[in-house]
């Protein structure tokens, strides 16, 4: 088989991850005098932040950053391997004649791999996507910088493997590309704000917190994305954009920076200039050269006019020529040592050509068989062959050795070092010039990567995407164990093996499913299951492997039967396909029963509701659904999965929910026992899995993934923040473009695959729950860590409510002996939460009950009727919303109600069952008709209690509950006055401030007019510690050297 076959498998190897293009912010051609375009900034040498770099490296980048480079310290989750790499970034070729290594980044991952001995080494330091890394001209230094929230550029050591400097936060949003000279003094560093782009000189061996000088790009020209020093004089550099080259002087004595922006338009030359792609110098000349997305290369020469009698080189250049190179566009450009020329230019282009130049532009070589997609980059190694101690023994040195001849009319041999390529379609390529040989290093996915499942029996990895490809690995010997590309125009969204490992069911986006052989991955039916209306999004197949369900974006749900005749061409037929929700179907879940086996099928969807359906009643083209049974009222239920075996002694499964909470629920009531909050609070676990125990665990697991974390929670729930671990698996939501889509845990629980999605990469992480069970051990009492989640003067409050719960449960009057007791009836639960500012529903307060109700029904057999302190700080604190309430979601309300009052009735129900804020200008309903509403909407409230609650939020009644008012009332009178109310209108700000008496944290009046600031305040409904809020910020972690 050929080594360029596309499907070519026996030796890919893996690793690096995939950035975001920056997005341009001109157009403009316009030629500017420095002055007008780029202004230097004259406070460069002031610290914005106002803090040393120890110090916001301390405060903002978080602990888990910092000891991830401790080797001694063990992580409950840590990076073993990446598949796939970022085909955005330039790789870096650091291979010698000893060894074959290749540095390139995987999300916010970078990666040395060992092409030879097929190993990694990861390093780690960045909690955002690396956008770009560089190297020194001996590759004994490396750079890598990345863009977001706490950004920050790292120098590393390549013999040590260690960082060696950190500069935290170089530019606000961090940089989208970095530079080191080529004798590594001096890093330079283009910011990735995309207003008032900054573009900065550091001289990062000193211990200066600040650059050495700066320059402020004007928001005029194009967004610049690439650096490039002068190899001759890196005084001397550049920098481009898709329609703006930039060319700069600084000094190292004076610091400052000239910089000048010279014009080019397609009039200048009479013919089409297309988007610039990159720039560089040539060396021994005064001359930078720039690739053109039209196959030009445009020559920038001193500008005569404005350096008159000055040979030396100068920032002030304009474009002199336009040469004809490609005719694709110019994708990638750069120089190399080259016998006999001594340097040569070195192309790339969108169709997958290399093409080597002598410095007059001359044709050398070419490589028009690296047919695999855009060119992203070309490195070459750096071995002895152009060194000075082989200069005298060159000649001999290539004797007998088949290289190539230039396109020349000499035919002299052409002679450079090895490289690699890389392209966009994700293909990384090794070429040995000597003899011509050519081989896949790696071929990946180039477009999301959302399936990926595990092998139940053997040590293989599946993973599918966008592009078309389904891959597979041997997790254990990290090699391609085969693959097959379906094509671009079938793009695949999900995949999953069967209980046996025989079959792997693969979902597309078409809507179509098809069952392949698990190892050769041939197909097991004649035509694919065309029942899908889109993209099909979950497939599971049930214990027994008699079933496979799959769910598609269309909400629908299709079931197909395994076929027990020999006869039958296809091995799975087609049973019934059924639409039992009017949402998106979040998952699909076979549940098998531990007594009978008998499985039994569940769908969770955003309408909020779990529904089952009838396996062994279905008929051809019939599923009856059981029931539907609502799990939620405002959250969106996310996920469904069942606990390890033997973990609990009753049967339950869990659902993660968009509050931040995680909700335990019986298999057999479906009754809601357990509800806990997730930490961080505010993230939302999309995916949860059981972790199979190991000898070596006394605990259970289960493992979890958030669209940019992945989790580690030690079982039973009960929510204790140190049973929480979680690191960045694939940064996304600012700080990167990832969003993680796939989970999956190896058949003996040892290791963890998350995959990326729009990054294109697929991690592989090793599980050691050991490390949170001692954690949790050492740490003692659990119920005190709920103390910690109060402020001081709260919980003091709250011993009050519960002492007065206490006495109301004997009667306020009574003048009896007390009874002394440090618990109350679980009935009075709804009483003290809401006099401590937390109003659940009704359905919430059955599910409080609940969980203290049936707490140890299943060890004593007998139900709980009281609660204590410590059990109640400990339920507020897990029921109760992360983020208080907001007043958008106050505005939204009244936003429903007014299109209900209206007869819109199929608006509010869509405004309902939806995240989406729709904001008028102060929408208005009247007190009879919010009063009709909550009398027949929802849980309906009963017309004497709405008059009751109003009367007193009126102040007509006293407040209290019946038994503790003691004066008397007239009913005439208080009747009149809510009648004589009913026609007032009332908006969102009136109904907070007046009939609610609250208000909006940062406000003092909400009659200010700050309708906008309003929506992103917070309602103040209950206290918060400091504590609170840093959980908020997710800075406050379980353990703190694994979140982020």
């Amino acid at each position: 088989m050929n080594d360029l076959d596309p499907n070519y498998a026996s030796e890919n190897r893996y690793p690096v991850y995939h950035h975001v293009s920056p997005q341009q912010t001109s157009n403009s051609n316009e030629s500017l005098n420095v002055t007008d375009n780029i202004n230097p900034n004259d406070d460069c040498d002031k610290n914005p932040e106002g803090l040393s770099e120890s110090n916001h490296f301390t405060e903002r980048r978080t602990e888990n950053e910092i000891s991830c480079f401790n080797p001694i310290m063990p992580e409950a989750i840590s990076p073993l391997w990446t598949f796939g790499f970022n085909q955005s970034v330039p790789l870096i070729n650091l291979s010698d004649d000893r060894s074959s290594i290749v540095f390139y980044s995987s999300a916010h991952l970078l990666v040395l791999f060992d092409i030879k001995n097929n190993s990694q080494k990861i390093l780690r330091g960045h909690c955002n996507e690396v956008t770009s890394i560089s190297c020194s001209g001996d590759k004994r230094w490396l750079v890598s910088g990345d863009r977001g929230i706490d950004s920050a550029v790292i120098v590393w050591d390549v013999k040590t493997r260690e960082a060696v400097r950190t500069i935290t936060k170089p530019h606000s949003y961090g940089v989208i590309s970095v530079a080191l000279t080529k004798d590594a003094r001096y890093l330079a560093t283009l910011g990735a704000d995309p207003v008032d782009q900054s573009f900065s000189i550091w001289n990062w061996t000193i211990e200066s917190n600040l650059p050495h000088c700066q320059v402020k790009i004007s928001g005029e020209m194009s967004f610049q994305t690439k650096i490039a020093f002068n190899p001759d004089n890196y005084y001397h550099l550049s920098t481009n954009g898709e329609h703006q080259v930039i060319f700069y002087s600084w000094s190292n004595q004076e610091k400052d920076m000239v910089a000048y922006a010279p014009s080019l338009k397609d009039d200048d030359f009479k013919q089409k200039v297309g988007q610039f792609s990159c720039t560089q110098y040539i060396p021994d000349k005064s001359i930078a050269i720039t690739g053109t997305s039209t196959g030009l290369l445009v020559i920038w020469e001193s500008d005569k006019q404005r350096v008159k009698g000055e040979n030396s080189e100068t920032p002030y250049k304009r474009a002199t020529k336009l040469i004809p190179l490609h005719q694709k566009g110019i994708t990638f450009l750069t120089t190399t040592a080259c016998h006999p020329y001594g340097k040569c230019i070195v192309t790339g282009d969108s169709s997958g050509q290399v093409k080597f130049f002598d410095c007059n532009f001359m044709l050398l070589f070419w490589y028009q068989d690296l047919k695999f997609g855009p060119v992203n980059c070309v490195s070459f190694a750096t071995t002895s062959l152009f060194t000075e101690k082989n200069k005298s023994s060159f000649t001999e040195s290539i004797k007998g050795k088949a290289y190539p001849t230039c396109a020349t009319i000499g035919a002299e041999p052409f002679i450079i070092e090895d490289f690699i390529v890389s392209t966009s379609s994700a293909f990384m390529i090794s070429v040995t010039v000597e003899g011509g040989l050519k081989k896949i290093i790696l071929r990946e996915h180039d477009s999301d990567v959302n399936g990926l499942t595990t092998h139940p029996v053997l040590n293989h990895v599946a993973t599918c995407s966008h592009s078309g490809l389904v891959k597979i690995y041997d997790y254990e010997s990290k090699l391609v164990v085969t693959m097959k590309s379906f094509g671009l125009n079938n793009p695949i969204q999900s995949c999953v093996y069967d209980k046996t490992g025989q079959y792997i069911a693969v979902g597309f986006m078409s809507g179509y499913l098809r069952v392949l052989d698990s190892l050769t991955l041939n197909e097991m039916t004649s035509e694919p299951f065309t029942y899908g209306k889109g993209p099909i999004t979950h497939i599971d197949f049930s214990y027994c492997n008699n079933y496979c369900a799959y769910a598609d974006s269309a909400f629908t749900t299709t079931l197909l039967l395994r076929s027990n005749t020999h006869e039958c061409e296809n091995s799975w037929c087609y049973v019934a396909r059924v639409r039992a929700h009017n949402r998106r179907i979040t998952d699909l879940l076979f549940w098998t029963l531990t007594e009978s086996k008998r499985s039994r099928l569940f769908t969770l969807s955003e309408d909020r509701t779990l529904a089952e359906y009838d396996l062994y009643n279905a008929r051809k083209h019939s599923l009856p659904v059981i029931a539907r049974y609502q799990v939620e009222q405002l959250a969106k239920p996310l996920c469904l999965s069942m606990p390890p075996l033997s973990c609990y002694k009753e049967e339950f499964f869990f659902i993660s929910n968009s509050a931040s909470k995680i909700k335990l629920y019986n298999t057999s009531t479906l009754m809601c026992r357990k509800t806990v909050s997730s930490f961080p609070q505010g993230i939302e676990y999309t995916k949860v899995l059981p972790l199979i125990s190991q000898k070596t665990n006394s605990c259970y697991f289960m493992v979890c993934l958030s669209k940019e974390r992945l989790g580690l929670i030690m079982l039973p729930l009960d929510g204790d923040p140190l049973k929480y671990t979680n690191i960045i698996a694939h940064p996304s939501n600012g700080r990167g473009v990832g969003q993680a889509q796939g989970l999956a845990i190896d058949r003996n629980g040892l290791y963890a695959f998350t995959a990326g999605g729009p990054d294109t990469c697929v991690h592989m992480w090793t599980l050691n729950p050991t490390v949170l069970e001692k954690t949790v051990n050492i740490a003692g009492c659990m119920k005190r860590r709920f103390y910690d989640f109060l402020s001081r003067d709260f919980l003091e409050e709250m011993k009050d409510y519960f002492y007065y719960s206490m006495i109301r449960t004997q009667g306020i009057c009574c003048m009896d002996e007390r009874k002394t007791s440090f618990t109350i009836p679980i009935t009075e639960i709804p009483f003290v939460m809401r006099a401590i500012g937390f109003y659940p529903t009704e359905a919430e307060v059955e599910n409080m009950i609940n969980e203290i109700k049936y707490s140890r029904f299943c060890d004593t057999g007998e139900y709980t009727t009281e609660i204590d302190l410590d059990t109640f700080i400990q339920l507020y604190c897990n029921h109760r919303p992360f983020q208080g309430i907001l007043y958008k979601d106050v505005e939204s309300a009244f936003n429903i109600l007014t299109n209900a009052n209206v007869g819109n009735k199929d608006k509010c129900a869509e405004l309902s069952n939806s995240h989406e804020t729709i904001i008028q200008e102060k929408p208005t309903i009247t007190m009879e008709e919010l009063f009709l509403t909550l009398q027949n909407s929802g849980e309906a409230i009963g017309e004497a209690e709405m008059s009751e609650y109003m009367a007193i939020l009126w102040g007509i009644l006293p407040e209290g509950d019946r038994q503790e008012i003691l004066e008397e009332i007239d009913p005439k009178k208080i009747e009149k006055e809510l009648e004589s109310r009913m026609s007032t209108p009332i908006n969102a700000e009136t109904f907070v401030s007046d009939i609610l008496q609250m208000y909006v944290y940062g406000e003092d009046n909400l009659s200010a007019g700050h309708s906008k600031e309003l929506l992103s305040k917070k309602i103040q409904q209950t206290d918060t510690s400091l504590l609170d809020e840093l959980v908020s910020n997710g800075k406050y972690a379980a353990n703190s050297t694994q979140t982020e």
